[in-house]
């Protein structure tokens, strides 16, 4: 196994980080998962760190090439930048930094006209037209954007209990919730929660699930937020989209996109409704795009046998 090749492949989310390594047969190797990368949120020592730690946890450290997508970034990053974060901790040929939406474009495996949304922590779209051109919209970060992520969900499901604890708004079954989700006897014991900064981004993006759930369940308020939320997200996606086909393949992903059948078939009608019909999951992991990525730096064609190879030996391992 002297001349095998190795790649790394890393899908850096606003939550948690995916590390995976594949051969050039498309066969997998190993994986890492780990905290957060996006050192716009953690700050850049504290994302180092994350990436060395997962880095450890892979049994193949060496590598020829090298994806990083990254949460922090909306495009390709600097040599500089790329140093600054990886020196020290990624041992690669080449390596390179760009957005998580680019490496969760290239697992939709699409040589056309494609777009893809994510809808995570944080939210955001990119598209890339017949000619290759890559655009984006969103991203914006959880204080001056980010509709229809987690965070905006769970957010907006918190503010609408408060509202009505406090008699500005109609009852609803997210005042009960949000107490017992944040283990509190009074809605007002928030505010030591929040300003005191114990609560942060990724547990409040995790009141979504809840806000969710009780939406499907029949709550008028929750299900305002979902809808609004949705419609948000899909008119930042028609506004990216509009000068594009309108059977453009259009891949979503982020956890509340893979696990809210609920919120997805809403923010999917939406687009429907704006003529985009061609609207799914997307076919590989953004880890496994990461990876793509690599062979097409390495001129290596993603020819079907490495696809099987994929599915068949890292797919079982995600289950």
């Amino acid at each position: 196994m002297e001349n095998t090749k190795y790649y790394l492949g890393v899908d850096g989310g606003g939550s948690k980080t995916t590390a995976v390594v594949f051969n050039e047969k498309g066969e997998f190797i190993c994986k890492a998962c780990g905290e957060s990368i996006n050192y716009y949120s953690v700050g850049i020592e504290n994302a180092r760190k994350a990436m060395a730690d997962i880095i450890a946890s892979l049994s193949q450290k060496n590598f020829d090439c090298a994806v990083i997508g990254m949460s922090a970034l909306n495009e390709r990053a600097s040599e500089e930048e790329t140093n600054r974060f990886c020196k020290g901790i990624i041992n690669s040929k080449k390596i390179i930094m760009d957005s998580d939406l680019y490496v969760a474009l290239e697992a939709m495996d699409e040589k056309a006209e494609c777009a893809v949304v994510i809808s995570g922590t944080g939210s955001m779209a990119l598209c890339r037209d017949a000619k290759g051109v890559i655009s984006h919209a969103g991203g914006w970060g959880y204080i001056l954007g980010d509709e229809g992520s987690g965070y905006s969900i769970g957010l907006s499901g918190i503010k609408a209990a408060i509202r009505a604890a406090e008699g500005s708004e109609e009852k609803t079954a997210l005042t009960e919730e949000c107490l017992r989700y944040f283990s509190i006897g009074n809605i007002y014991d928030l505010i030591d929660l929040f300003y005191d900064k114990t609560v942060s981004r990724k547990t409040t993006a995790a009141f979504a699930k809840n806000v969710i759930a009780l939406a499907e369940n029949g709550d008028k308020t929750a299900d305002s937020i979902i809808r609004s939320e949705a419609k948000l997200l899909s008119g930042t996606v028609c506004a990216l989209l509009e000068n594009a086909r309108k059977d453009i393949s259009i891949g979503l992903w982020g956890g509340i996109f893979q696990y809210n059948q609920y919120y997805r078939d809403i923010f999917t009608s939406y687009l429907k409704e704006n003529g985009f019909r061609n609207v799914k999951l997307i076919s590989f992991t953004p880890e496994s795009g990461a990876v793509f990525a690599c062979y097409k730096e390495e001129n290596i064609e993603i020819v079907d046998s490495i696809k099987n190879n994929m599915i068949n030996t890292y797919r079982s391992q995600s289950v």
